[in-house]
């Protein structure tokens, strides 16, 4: 049987954020901020040498307002300004993953999880395996037959049955999930008292939001409370937690082939900003485009 094409989707955005606040904070030989490059790179370098995939692009957020302002003013409003020193590192790292072969899709208006998540239902749609790299368990939505979380931090590899055993539910019980336990970071009122665990008891009872509010007396009192005060916001919750799969983005999974590396002004790149130990990666993203090798991920 012939084996299926393979494409990653990169969240750029999480993934760069999650280096920036792990890791030291490096600088180039000329003093300028490099920390997030180099955990990025790392990180890209290591998936690149192990999968060599032939199809491959990162997504990133763009500054600005998305669909989901329009729906909720408030949406990420108590989220902190990107620090200055995070802000100078993007431009450098987008160069690097042009000079790289790998495409870099940006949209305005929507976040870069909803290009994956698009990207993605296209990807299946045309019969490719679909490998989502991101740490944002928000994410753990997209997971179905054929389309799969990769978390770089932990080297985990989600399908439907491993989300289950890792969160107590099932992808297609996240988005309720989420609307249920809130989120801070974007300014998203959950429901007063339900945390992962009693959001995680609930719909492995009633299964969704819908069914938790037909036997709303089956609850206790406290909870009661609870889900009538929230009632009228969780289907805005709903809305702003949902991944957009249907963006009309022009770009097939098809475009998505990498090209060839500038091995040359790739070098030149890492020199600059002085990532000595990444300049041997260089020499095995030789050797591997030549053998033309695909691993699998499974």
């Amino acid at each position: 049987m012939e084996k299926k094409k393979k494409i990653i989707l990169i969240d750029g955005s999480s993934y760069l954020y999650r280096a920036f606040y792990a890791l030291p904070p490096l600088k180039s030989p000329k003093g300028e901020p490099t920390g997030a490059i180099y955990g990025f790179i790392r990180m890209l370098s290591k998936l690149m040498n192990e999968f060599n995939p032939k199809y491959i692009a990162v997504a990133f957020d763009l500054p600005g307002k998305t669909f989901r302002h329009e729906e909720y003013k408030e949406y990420k409003a108590t989220r902190k300004e990107t620090p200055d020193e995070l802000k100078l590192q993007i431009p450098k790292l987008k160069e690097i993953l042009r000079l790289w072969g790998i495409k870099l899709i940006e949209i305005p208006g929507y976040e870069a999880d909803d290009i994956i998540a698009t990207l993605a239902k296209k990807g299946k749609e045309k019969d490719f395996e679909v490998i989502i790299v991101t740490p944002d368990k928000d994410m753990m939505q997209l997971v179905e037959e054929g389309i799969y979380i990769f978390n770089p931090v932990t080297e985990e590899i989600f399908d439907r049955e491993k989300v289950k055993k890792k969160y107590g539910i099932y992808p297609d019980q996240f988005v309720d999930f989420l609307a249920m336990v809130g989120d801070t970071v974007d300014n998203i009122l959950g429901v007063k008292g339900v945390g992962p665990k009693t959001a995680q008891k609930l719909l492995e009872q009633f299964g969704n939001i819908d069914e938790i509010l037909k036997n709303i007396d089956k609850l206790k009192p406290k909870l009661q409370d609870a889900f009538e005060e929230a009632k009228d916001r969780l289907e805005q919750n709903r809305f702003l937690v949902k991944l957009r799969s249907d963006i009309d983005i022009g770009i097939e999974p098809e475009d998505l082939h990498k090209e060839k590396a500038d091995l040359i002004a790739l070098k030149k790149k890492f020199e600059e900003l002085g990532f000595k130990s990444l300049l041997k990666e260089i020499g095995k993203v030789k050797s591997i485009e030549k053998k033309g090798e695909q691993k699998s991920l499974f």
